[in-house]
């Protein structure tokens, strides 16, 4: 964003903030945000002033807060979607430090601008939580072996991903990752899970007890638990009730006894277990290691069943019964389904399709349960939550061209999600499975400022152009760590107050 040598102040069109008029030099104003051609997207109605930066001068009425104590940096004039249920949106929120300092209407916020406070006018923009991934590869080196640490960051945070979760972590990526905090590097939070077996099913034994479960306040790095594969899906075959024609009965990579034994171990060590379930044995078998190793407690360690993209009729309800947090796919695989298996290739029989990717009836018939939406980039070829809230809400798919769009078959449409509900999975819920959720996933006082800017509101626009909305800023802990080249009047230098 251009500055001028010196700074002005802005004229704020609300009854209740009075700007003192200063004798400041004269200077241009920025350029307008530039409009996208988001197809039916809407742009705000909101009659606002040029997009810069303002600077409040001394109210007649002090604020409530003592010299020294006021925000950093202020957004405003905004609509904030908040994750919180009371209230779901508000209009501007205060940021002091790494921290949220006030939520509330632009009357109530402006009580924390101070002579050096950053007021940015949103113009009507969408405020919301970074996204929280539950679980992906985004660090594995296998996967990315042209790519460093820092642009793989740059890549989820260029979306909108503030906290992330590396799903299935041997010893070398480890100790990759914990120098990449180490060194000052981690720009957005990753928890970690650490790998008891491969997606081949290779046990690697007990190495992670070396590394004990450590979530601390605040702290960008997390280990959060371990990570096992029950059956196949990236290597060899989801282990199914049915057969796949010619391919039997799937791969289960462990007895019962063996995976409850696991869990059970995991458990009296602290640890989350993160249980890899494709098909519907797995998921089973998943079900019931965890309800072994809880032996009828709550699900306090927060068991996880990741994928459940097959399940079984008689499955439904016993999420519920155990109190499993589950993690649910955001894209859905629709160019799959009509026919195009590159990617994936073990075909459900037409008999047994209702049992595909019913989170629909997951979430109906399980109220009140944890449900989080993962990812898995790169077995998803993108990390693009804009992608995956579409993918949920339509059931569509964009294809791997980049344009066309595969539609979803009949017996898929009845498992959408609502708009408002695919957003609570993809932050505050995502951030309950990795133990954030006290600190990151939605807007209030206290919680840390992660959260992005964006240059559509999810809530407002057709279902058909959710895919389309862009990320604008990215916000870790008070400091931007992405800004659209575009759209720079929309982002305060990183760590608020003066610029140096």
């Amino acid at each position: 964003m251009g500055m001028c040598d010196v700074k002005k102040t802005t004229i704020v069109d609300k009854a209740f903030l009075i700007i003192l008029a200063l004798s400041l030099a004269t200077c241009s104003s920025p350029v307008p945000p530039t409009e996208r051609d988001l197809g039916s997207i809407s742009t705000p109605t909101t009659e606002s002033v040029s997009p810069v930066e303002k600077v409040a001068s001394p109210t007649t009425e002090s604020p409530p807060q003592m010299e020294g104590e006021f925000a950093d940096v202020v957004f405003m004039n905004g609509v904030v979607l908040t994750m919180e249920l009371d209230p779901s949106q508000a209009q501007a929120i205060a940021i002091r430090g790494e921290q949220i300092s006030a939520v509330g209407n632009d009357e109530e916020v402006s009580q924390w601008i101070g002579p050096n406070t950053r007021v940015i006018d949103l113009q009507g923009y969408t405020l919301m939580p970074g996204f929280v991934d539950g679980h992906n590869h985004l660090f594995s080196q296998s996967q990315f072996p042209d790519q460093g640490m820092w642009d793989v960051q740059d890549l989820a945070l260029s979306f909108g991903v503030t906290t992330s979760a590396e799903a299935g972590v041997d010893a070398q990526l480890l100790d990759q990752i914990l120098k990449v905090d180490q060194d000052g590097e981690l720009r957005l939070r990753a928890s970690l899970y650490l790998l008891h077996a491969t997606s081949c099913g290779e046990d690697l034994g007990f190495w992670y007890q070396d590394h004990p479960p450590s979530r601390p306040e605040g702290a960008k790095l997390h280990i959060s638990g371990i990570k096992v594969f029950t059956d196949g899906g990236s290597c060899n075959r989801p282990a199914v009730s049915f057969e796949y024609v010619g391919e039997g009965h799937g791969d289960l990579y462990f007895s019962q006894e063996e995976l409850n034994q696991i869990v059970m171990d995991a458990q009296g060590r602290g640890y989350q277990v993160a249980i890899h379930a494709l098909g519907d044995r797995a998921v089973e078998q998943s079900q019931n290691a965890i309800e072994a190793a809880l032996d009828g407690s709550p699900n306090t360690p927060r068991h996880r069943i990741e994928h459940n993209a097959l399940v079984r009729p008689d499955l439904v309800s016993r999420y519920t019964e155990i109190g499993v947090v589950a993690m649910i796919f955001g894209k859905f695989p629709a160019c799959f389904f009509v026919g195009d298996t590159s990617k994936f290739k073990y075909l459900t029989p037409p008999e047994y399709i209702s049992w595909e990717w019913p989170y629909r009836t997951l979430i109906d018939e399980n109220p009140g349960l944890h449900f989080a939406w993962h990812s898995d980039y790169p077995v998803f070829s993108s990390i693009n939550p804009m992608e995956h809230l579409y993918g949920m809400v339509t059931r569509k798919e964009v294809s791997e061209d980049g344009v066309t769009i595969c539609e979803p078959l009949d017996w898929a449409i009845d498992d959408r999600l609502s708009v408002e509900e695919a957003l609570r999975f993809m932050t505050i819920e995502s951030a309950y499975s990795l133990f954030r959720e006290e600190e990151v996933g939605s807007l209030k006082p206290g919680k840390y400022a992660d959260m992005i800017v964006l240059s559509a509101n999810p809530l407002s626009v057709t279902p058909d152009s959710l895919k389309g909305i862009q990320v604008w800023m990215t916000m870790v802990s008070g400091r931007v760590e992405y800004c659209s080249s575009e759209q720079q009047w929309i982002c305060p230098p990183s760590g608020g107050g003066e610029e140096d």
